[in-house]
């Protein structure tokens, strides 16, 4: 079941939002967002983020996902004190901040071609003690981890430069994101 709720504090443009909850699952529908709403929404979620968190990019080539995952970890930066260059991890496949608290890990699956690659990125030891983000989590196959916050980018073909996106929650301690949709 599907019903409106108001948009609260945090800044998404001209959108609407909906939330469906399944038994214990929460699952945000957010629709006809701009690149200032993303930003802010990277930026409100980055003030959020607790170590464990692990946040999946999904959508297509040049939807957002590295947009949203450098205004993250700039804001986390920025709100340490730290002034860095926020690269896409594209080719190095893990782009590491190990100089904050709680480390970030932003890994881009995108040019992962066999399975035995991915296991050989150690992922699965960064979870629990940083927050990371994966872009192109497909690539993980049935290597998904228990806990993770899963948002999908898709371009809304109804108006130009925007996109809807849906928020999912796998797992539990998530009040500290949840939050900020309420």
């Amino acid at each position: 079941e599907k019903f409106l709720i108001p948009v609260g504090s945090l800044l998404l443009g001209r959108c609407q939002k909906r939330i469906r909850m399944i038994g214990q699952e929460k699952i945000f529908h957010l629709e006809n967002q701009t690149t200032q709403s993303l930003r802010n929404i990277a930026r409100t979620a980055a003030k959020q983020i607790k170590v464990g968190d692990i946040i999946l990019l999904r959508g297509p080539i040049g939807v957002g996902k590295t947009f949203f995952a450098r205004h993250f970890i700039t804001e986390v930066l920025k709100i340490q004190g730290v002034c860095d260059e926020v690269p896409s991890p594209s080719f190095s496949l893990i782009q590491a901040y190990d100089t904050i608290r709680p480390n970030i890990f932003h890994v881009d699956l995108y040019r992962l071609s066999f399975l035995n690659e991915l296991e050989e990125l150690g992922l699965e030891e960064l979870y629990d003690g940083s927050v990371t983000l994966i872009e192109w989590p497909e690539r993980l196959g049935d290597k998904l981890p228990a806990r993770f916050l899963e948002i999908d980018f898709v371009f809304n073909s109804s108006i130009e430069n925007s996109r809807d996106i849906t928020i999912f929650f796998e797992g539990k301690n998530w009040d500290h994101i949840w939050k900020m949709f309420r």
